[in-house]
């Protein structure tokens, strides 16, 4: 069992100076002198690239020891005289072992923070067919987290491994850029000598989405299902490329770059975005536009739901200095509704209340029942709607003149008539310098 973490310091010309035993070790396999340069071919490279990049460095290697190879997270930073190596994960594998996500599949491993921040990220756009994560991005920004059933044990295994502390696996993601592209997470908590948990690292394992729905038929309306969906995959591909491009340009991967170059490439790169997102709001319209458009009916904790909404919305909140009062862990209030369906709506209520919301202030989500009808209620302390702007801003594209803002107008005219759908509704109570109060009214779920 190796100790974790294996340290090192390195002088200017990546000799080494101090290191752990474990590191020695391989250092004279690889025929390297125990004060000479670092012999090991994957963490020389980053060594170098580290001090020609002069910026710290911390991904996943690989390294050949005898018949088995080690899988590591190194992090090399320059200092003023050298470089700090540390060697914060040691996994040992055989021959005969097969690779971490499975022999022949696409993956590709991270680390994030205690707030599920990226700082490192070992792939590139070419190799994943898409845009990889930028470090300081949100992991769940990047990707939607499978949320499972209401019935499942471990719903959301990152959200439970986070708050025990623990390893998980088998968390379902799907790519925020492109809804086709489906992972599977898995990762180990990073924990200092004092105990406290600085964050993850693990592997994001691509996997196939089921493909059991017969194509639609086609339809000459505005919202044909099968122009929908080619006019979807073409433009994500375009904007995907230009993403990735951008991305690499902005974030100077292959070399130093004038900076007024590269925030024009990240405001490229974030525009792309802000495109994919008005793509998957198209794409949930054209889906509740249809006719035969329903949901499921079933066992719906509405206060389990609001609470989970609101956790996924709390690092952005709490990066505007708003808090978020979610219904206590004892509360259950049983609706008539479909799960994911009733999360969406609420993830969008409480991420407009923290995005029109002054820093300081507090968002409300509370729920309770009355004559057989369940509430969830979103309240918040911004500056409030003009009570004849309030069916208006449930219309297509309505945003009351925010245009830059970053949302598509889509977002309330799509929960409302998902809370329609599932035999509920969604309304508003405002005034101006009164905040505003969402109202989503669903049917109870009766027993017995």
């Amino acid at each position: 069992m190796i100790e974790l973490p294996v340290q090192a310091l390195l002088d200017a010309e990546g000799r080494i100076v101090s290191a752990g035993e474990p590191l020695l070790a391989l250092q004279r396999q690889a025929g390297g002198a125990v004060d000479g340069p670092l012999a090991v071919p994957a963490l020389a490279a980053l060594v170098h690239l580290a001090r020609r990049l002069a910026i710290p460095i911390s991904r996943a290697v690989e390294v050949a020891d005898g018949a088995a190879d080690i899988g590591m997270w190194v992090d090399v930073r320059p200092m003023e005289e050298g470089f700090a190596l540390t060697i914060l994960d040691w996994q040992t594998r055989h021959a005969h072992e097969p690779a971490a996500g499975g022999a022949g599949q696409a993956g590709w491993a991270w680390q994030v923070d205690a707030h599920l921040r990226f700082q490192a990220v070992q792939a590139d756009a070419a190799s994943l067919g898409h845009e990889p994560p930028r470090i300081g991005d949100l992991l769940t920004a990047y990707v939607q987290l499978d949320t499972g059933t209401a019935e499942a044990e471990f719903a959301m295994p990152l959200v439970e491994a986070l708050a025990l502390r623990t390893p998980f696996s088998g968390q379902t993601a799907r790519l925020r850029a492109d809804s086709t592209v489906l992972y599977q997470l898995s990762g180990e908590p990073l924990v200092e000598p004092s105990g406290a948990l600085t964050g993850y690292r693990g592997h994001a394992l691509r996997i196939e989405a089921a493909t059991d729905e017969p194509a639609p038929a086609p339809d000459a309306s505005l919202f044909n299902p099968a122009l929908a969906h080619r006019l979807d995959q073409a433009l994500r591909q375009p904007i995907g490329r230009i993403i990735a491009h951008a991305s690499t340009i902005s974030g100077q991967h292959e070399g130093p770059l004038r900076q007024d170059y590269a925030d024009y490439a990240a405001d490229i790169a974030a525009a792309g975005r802000h495109l994919l997102a008005l793509v998957d709001d198209l794409a949930d319209l054209q889906a509740i536009e249809r006719p035969d458009f329903t949901t499921l009916r079933e066992e719906v904790d509405l206060a389990d739901v609001a609470r989970r909404a609101a956790s996924l919305l709390k690092v952005r909140a709490s990066d505007r200095q708003i808090r978020i009062q979610a219904p206590a862990l004892d509360e259950q209030l049983l609706a008539c509704a479909e799960y994911r369906r009733v999360l969406q709506i609420l993830v969008n209520l409480i991420g407009n209340a923290v995005r029109y919301s002054p820093p300081e202030s507090m968002v409300w989500v509370r729920v309770d029942e009355s004559g057989g009808r369940v509430r969830a209620v979103v309240a918040d302390q911004g500056g409030g709607i003009d009570p004849a702007d309030h069916e208006r801003l449930f219309e297509r594209f309505e945003r009351l003149g925010r245009s830059g803002d970053g949302g598509s107008g889509l977002g309330l005219y799509i929960s409302r008539r998902l809370a329609r759908a599932m035999g509920g509704d969604l309304t508003l109570e405002s005034a101006l310098g009164q905040g505003a109060r969402f109202t989503l009214d669903l049917p109870g779920w009766i027993t017995g």
